[in-house]
């Protein structure tokens, strides 16, 4: 099995290209739906429109903050940053989080006062025409940042997705909502779905703010992708056991370490071959990761990281 080094320099590449044209693409997308559900909002005067209009302002900024994120995660490490830069995306992520909780707590108070001060509600049609096509643009993009994240992991393309997917839910409630008030006549209904739009924007900043804190506090991956390393690294041939897994995201790589127990009676360059052979192995599972193999003679594997806890397994 060979990994040659630029396989490596191709999948970083097209990582770039991926999440660069993802980025840009939302960027796009928003400026659309911020000029369209601007006069919408205006014309129309729905509380449900102007907490559709109220995330794609989110998603505005939230986008422009990913761009700026994942341009400084794809520099190169450098003598002061040897792990690359890959934790702003963590940054990234906790702002759009506090950004989206923010957003949900103004619609809360303007979708009350809306309730406590009904005002008329006018063109129906032209709120419904507008969140129709909101939620063609959002689909598109959704799809583009599905494929950037698939081959890339990126935490900030990620978050930004989870907006544009709320976009979908609440263009459609927006829909009803008009729908509802233009067919009964009861205004109430736009100030209600106003406070569900707002509690599930919440929801959503929570969401983002929990996985961008794990990535800042070096929380283990996914048990599933532990237990596929250690089924790929045990079944190998010369390797006789394997402990002290320690897994961690930093933006769009993935950080590997273990030991593996050797014959101790081999040479060093026999040792050194098989890790290496283990390395390319995992690569072609995890294209995106930075993995250290630490090398111990079979029964003898000891060593000072062995007192932390819960790490020795």
């Amino acid at each position: 099995m060979i990994y040659k080094n630029n396989e490596a320099e191709d999948y970083a590449a097209g990582t770039r290209t991926h999440t660069l044209f993802a980025a840009y693409w939302a960027l796009g997308t928003v400026l659309i739906l911020v000029i369209i559900k601007t006069i919408a909002y205006y014309l129309s005067g729905s509380a449900a429109l102007l907490g559709s209009l109220t995330d794609t302002l989110g998603d505005g900024v939230i986008s422009l903050i990913t761009l700026a994120s994942i341009r400084i995660s794809l520099m190169p490490a450098d003598k002061d940053h040897r792990f690359g830069h890959g934790k702003v995306e963590g940054f990234s992520a906790m702002l759009q989080a506090s950004f989206l909780i923010g957003a949900s707590v103004f619609l809360i108070f303007e979708s009350g006062r809306r309730l406590l001060r009904p005002e008329a509600i006018e063109h129906h049609a032209l709120g419904i025409g507008v969140s129709v096509v909101a939620v063609i643009l959002s689909v598109i993009l959704i799809r583009v940042q599905h494929r950037a994240i698939k081959k890339t992991q990126s935490l900030a393309i990620e978050a930004d997705q989870r907006h544009y997917m709320n976009d979908v839910l609440i263009n459609g409630a927006v829909i009803v909502g008009l729908s509802f008030h233009y067919f009964t006549g009861m205004i109430w209904a736009d100030s209600l779905l106003g406070f569900v739009i707002a509690l599930y924007i919440g929801w959503t900043g929570y969401e983002i703010g929990q996985k961008a804190a794990d990535m800042l506090m070096d929380r283990e991956i996914e048990e599933d992708k532990r237990d596929l390393i250690h089924s790929i690294v045990e079944n190998f041939k010369g390797v006789y056991g394997m402990h002290d897994l320690r897994t961690r995201r930093s933006g769009m790589n993935l950080i590997i370490s273990f030991d593996i127990e050797l014959d101790p009676d081999q040479s060093l360059r026999e040792a050194h071959t098989i890790s290496r052979e283990i390395e390319f192995a995992l690569l072609e599972a995890f294209p995106n990761a930075e993995i250290l193999i630490h090398k111990d003679p079979r029964g003898d594997t000891y060593d000072t990281r062995h007192k932390v806890h819960g790490v020795h397994h």
